[in-house]
């Protein structure tokens, strides 16, 4: 263990820092840059319907009793009120909405944001912003939990470069969503609780429990988290009621009293969470695929060129096979992970190895377990594996500080130029994001993008149906692309409204499996097609096929 001591006892060359905080600036701008280009995409309307105080019930009954009460079209700009703060509802609108509509999101990121849009706007780029700004946090966070974790601030430093370019990092800042404030609290609650341990008092412990609760009110998966230090405290401690097993245990009791009020809304509220977290039951043909998407996207970390084949396949989407597609990928974060784990067994001390390996591999593999017995596709959503992909990043981070400043110089060599790929690579990945109009997380924001396009070209018309709410969503998505002369017309219980001779073509969304598109099929005077099967978009045509 001499070499780790070595490391700790370095001091970050000037070099070293002029390079990471050149690249902090150039992190900063990809994270700033460029906010309200990309397409606004699903799960952000929903954050703009919550700080617009409404709730979906009263979007679904002022919507469409308009639409109804109007017996004609009216312009898709009707829709605008409920993407923007209405000045009559508050911060404990936004609170109502969360928990009326969307429980499964614990409220703190959209009370900040809700505050946030009022000062800087409510428009896509005012919004994303507070998740530019947030992402700084995570220079300082992974900074100290380098510190308590290694006790090097070297590996500090190269921490921060590493997160300065990392294109995960990069897109989360992006996201007007709650990630980018998860991955901090992940970040500060690991350090806080070695920090707790090192120093064994009342407000290092009372520190941890706060940074739990943040964790708790940003994201539910940071009970995941919260177990995992849970297992690394009983087993550093060999299983025996100590101290520190007490005031971890006072700690995370505390944290989850003060947490209490909203873990009732979500026992009150399980129907409505239930309901919108249908899709994640999706299951794979085979258990070879979903283990290849999770390893692929593993590889995703470090450099990201926004392909998305995989995405399309877990959508049922016609594509090529995942593993076909992705076999360099999975073989490449396949090598990753088992370099790693022999290489943290051999260098580390057991408790800091274990820290390391609980953080993201209990959260990680129990969800993908979980898939694998059960069926459906969490483990390879990229968002519920931030606490994995946060751990392997930590664990890069070292292995690259070590070999950079303490290895022989061959190997030094053969690491200088495997940290200059990494680097070049993340910021490849991040012009690549710069350039881009949508990002291969958002899921459909491809096809969103090109159906407002489709839409706006013509003289046309979209039939909104009040029967789903998902299709209430995708009209709301399209809504911010759309020109305000575009009109909307009702669809009540799948009944067709009479629709005005002079717009062609028309569009609606609906699902295969509904009645509406089943009834205008058996119309032979019309011409139907399904255009993007994956929002089930479709494009009717008032003309007599041929």
């Amino acid at each position: 263990m001499d070499k780790p001591q070595l490391l700790t006892k370095s001091h970050p060359p000037t070099w070293l820092k002029i390079l990471v905080i050149t690249l902090i600036g150039l992190g900063i701008f990809f994270r700033f840059t460029h906010l309200g280009q990309k397409v606004y995409w699903y799960d952000e309307i929903a954050t703009s319907l919550a700080i617009s105080g409404h709730t979906l019930a009263e979007v679904k009954q002022e919507v469409f009793s308009n639409l109804g009460n109007n017996q004609g079209v009216i312009p898709a700009i009707t829709l605008d009120k409920y993407q923007h703060i209405n000045p009559d509802r508050f911060v404990v609108d936004t609170v109502r909405y969360l928990i009326t509509s969307d429980p499964q999101h614990p409220p703190l990121y959209y009370v900040i944001v809700r505050l946030w849009a009022q000062v800087f706007g409510d428009f896509p780029t005012g919004v994303r912003s507070l998740s530019a700004a947030i992402s700084l946090l995570v220079f300082p966070s992974v900074y100290w939990l380098c510190l308590e974790l290694f006790e090097s601030a070297l590996v500090g430093w190269v921490g921060m470069a590493v997160m300065g370019v990392s294109p995960l990092q990069i897109f989360f800042a992006q996201d007007a969503r709650e990630y980018g404030l998860w991955m901090v609290t992940i970040l500060v609650s690991s350090a806080a609780l070695l920090r707790a341990i090192r120093r064994e008092n009342f407000w290092s412990w009372a520190v941890y429990a706060l940074a739990l609760v943040l964790g708790f009110y940003t994201h539910l998966l940071t009970g995941m988290v919260a177990i995992a230090h849970g297992i690394y405290i009983v087993i550093s401690q060999q299983f025996r009621f100590n101290k520190t097993l007490r005031n971890y245990l006072l700690s995370s009791i505390a944290a989850c009293l003060i947490f209490l009020p909203w873990l009732i809304v979500i026992i009150t509220q399980i129907h409505t969470a239930t309901n919108l977290l249908s899709w994640i039951t999706f299951k794979t043909d085979s258990p070879f695929d979903l283990i290849g998407i999770w390893l692929s996207r593993i590889s995703r970390i470090f450099v990201d060129f926004n392909l998305a084949s995989d995405d399309a396949w877990v959508n049922n989407l016609p594509s090529e096979s995942p593993l076909s597609y992705s076999i360099p990928t999975i073989i490449g974060s396949l090598f990753l992970i088992i370099y790693i784990i022999i290489f943290l067994s051999d260098r580390l001390s057991t408790n800091i190895r274990l820290f390391i390996f609980l953080l993201g591999g209990f959260p990680g593999l129990t969800l993908l377990l979980y898939d694998l017995i059960f069926g459906g596709i969490r483990s390879i959503y990229f968002r519920y594996q931030l606490p994995l992909y946060l751990s392997i990043q930590i664990a890069v981070i070292y292995i690259l500080a070590f070999h950079l400043f303490l290895e022989k110089k061959w190997q030094k060599n053969v690491f200088q130029i495997i940290a200059v790929g990494l680097l070049l690579s993340g910021l490849v990945s991040d012009v690549r994001f710069f350039q881009a109009e949508t990002w291969w997380p958002q899921i459909g924001g491809k096809n969103l993008l090109a159906m407002s396009q489709l839409i706006n070209q013509s003289n046309s018309i979209v039939l909104v149906s009040s029967k789903n709410d998902y299709n209430l969503g995708v009209i709301l998505t399209l809504s911010h692309n759309l020109k305000p002369k575009i009109g909307l017309l009702t669809i009540q219980n799948d009944q067709l409204p009479i629709i005005p001779k002079d717009y062609s073509p028309i569009f609606f969304i609906d699902d295969l499996e509904n009645s509406l598109a089943h009834q205008l099929q058996k119309d032979k005077t019309n011409s139907l097609k399904l255009v993007y099967p994956l929002e089930g978009f479709w494009q009717l045509d008032k003309s007599r096929k041929t």
